[in-house]
């Protein structure tokens, strides 16, 4: 069974653990939830951390004069300098993290579409951005698995994060030992998944992975770590998944019968017209790997990025009784 690493993952508090939200509740997240026996989980609330309260009085972003502040329009409290210091003195001490999973829609913690207005009170939205804190954890962690918690709902980026995260967080480990022959092992480990996530950038990691024995290995991770980066920031579709089974099965098909070979043409058409899911072609790929390759490719991160218990179910009502 294959051995995954331990993720640090930055997360809203108010996200499956504490009431810290503007009006007291805890906010339920499947991700969340499922992802904590796998995962080290740091707790941050920006509001409740600058010293306001719970319940609160909601904050909102503003733009004035081309300046964005954050102001709680009940009160008339511009706490945008509390926000700003707080920010940078908890990036300067956060430890290495693998990825970040905060709250929608938050003022302070919501990567994306954040309501910006132009007043205090009664003002239109007049631009859409991202909350005071996130925006520079986006700048410094820049090339990380950043999401918020409703659109990790989705199942296919659920899948894109959860395989940045824990690929990601077997790089940090290779790093931590400073190791050209666990660099090898891990480029190896990952080969199709990376080939398939882009031959570009798969071609130059090749080409460092080439020089291993006649460049210090500090400066090979740093120059393989940004590539590695780039790679994630690359998402995936139908093409892609086409591409890399069709390219390892051509590997062994001289090997397949006929008629298997047009099997397996069938269930990459099936698979193009959205006729059968990602993880039914890569167990059929899996299972003639098994049979025909023997090149322990089954076991690369491109079947199995991350532990399988994470992985979601097909039909939550498959067992339900309708006829009952």
């Amino acid at each position: 069974m294959k051995n995954f690493p331990v993720p640090t993952v930055l997360v809203s508090r108010c996200l499956e653990f504490d009431s810290v939200r503007y009006d007291a509740k805890t906010i339920p997240s499947r991700i969340v939830k499922d992802l904590e026996p796998y995962v080290n989980y740091i707790k941050v609330c920006p509001e409740v951390e600058i010293g306001l309260g719970v319940p609160r009085d909601p904050i909102r972003i503003v733009k004035s004069a081309g300046e964005y502040r954050l102001i709680q329009p009940a009160t008339g409290r511009d706490v945008t300098e509390e926000m700003d210091s707080f920010t940078d003195q908890f990036i300067s001490r956060l430890p290495e993290v693998d990825g970040f999973i905060f709250k929608s829609g938050s003022p302070t913690i919501g990567i994306r579409n954040i309501k910006v207005y132009s007043g205090v009170k009664d003002a239109p939205v007049i631009e859409k951005s991202s909350g005071f804190f996130a925006r520079k954890i986006l700048t410094r962690y820049s090339g990380y698995p950043i999401e918020e918690d409703d659109r990790l709902r989705n199942n296919r980026i659920r899948h894109d994060f959860l395989t940045s995260l824990f690929t990601l967080a077997g790089f940090r480990e290779v790093r931590e030992k400073e190791s050209a022959r666990e660099l090898a092992r891990f480029h190896k480990e990952n080969h199709y998944l990376f080939l398939m996530y882009s031959p570009q950038y798969f071609n130059e990691m090749e080409k460092i992975i080439q020089k291993l024995n006649d460049k210090p290995v500090l400066h090979l991770l740093d120059t393989y770590e940004a590539v590695l980066r780039k790679i994630f920031t690359i998402h995936p579709g139908p093409d892609s998944y086409i591409r890399i089974a069709g390219s390892i099965f051509s590997g062994f098909s001289n090997k397949v019968p006929a008629d298997e070979v047009r099997y397996f043409e069938r269930i990459l058409d099936r698979y193009s017209r959205n006729l059968l899911g990602l993880d039914g072609l890569l167990e059929i790929l899996k299972l003639y790997i098994l049979g025909y390759d023997r090149t322990g490719a089954e076991n690369d991160g491109l079947f199995s990025p991350y532990p399988e218990q994470l992985q979601t179910v097909i039909d939550e009502n498959r067992d339900r009784n309708y006829w009952k």
